[in-house]
């Protein structure tokens, strides 16, 4: 885990800190795409498959931490929250998994922020994968608002 990565677990920890207790790690962060390593014995539930409410939870964090630390990096002020999501769930999860999240394409972060600085209020669409045993085992989509 660089700096970077570090950094900016502590400072969701701090702002959050529930997400402390899903037992996540960041362990990359991109220009477009985040990397969140999840553990399985914290979040699994009594079918010994990890539990369909921590996927959610994680999956909403990783996007919403991809968000946050693109707004970190490029000196935004402001609030962001979700507005918007939807999850699938494809397969069951029974080890240690990640959770990649992205923007949809390259433009979207560009379009966002100049958006934010000429409306102060902004949204972008954020998709999530929870990966396990390298196959992807649910969808997720948020639209998030970053407002002052």
């Amino acid at each position: 885990m660089s700096q970077l990565e570090q950094n900016f677990q502590n400072t969701l920890f701090k702002l959050i800190p529930q997400t402390k207790n899903l037992g996540i790690k960041i362990t990359k962060i991109d220009e477009h795409q985040i990397t969140v390593h999840g553990d399985y014995a914290l979040n699994k539930n009594h079918l010994n498959i990890v539990f369909g409410g921590s996927i959610a939870a994680i999956s909403i964090t990783t996007a919403w931490s991809l968000v946050q630390s693109k707004i970190e990096q490029a000196g935004l002020k402001g609030n962001l929250v979700i507005k918007r999501q939807e999850i699938d769930y494809l397969l069951p999860v029974k080890t240690d998994f990640e959770c990649v999240a992205s923007f949809h394409s390259a433009d979207d972060w560009e379009r966002f922020e100049k958006t934010y600085q000429e409306k102060g209020r902004a949204k972008i669409v954020v998709t999530a994968q929870i990966i396990s045993e390298a196959r992807a085992t649910s969808k997720f989509q948020g639209v998030f608002v970053l407002y002052q």
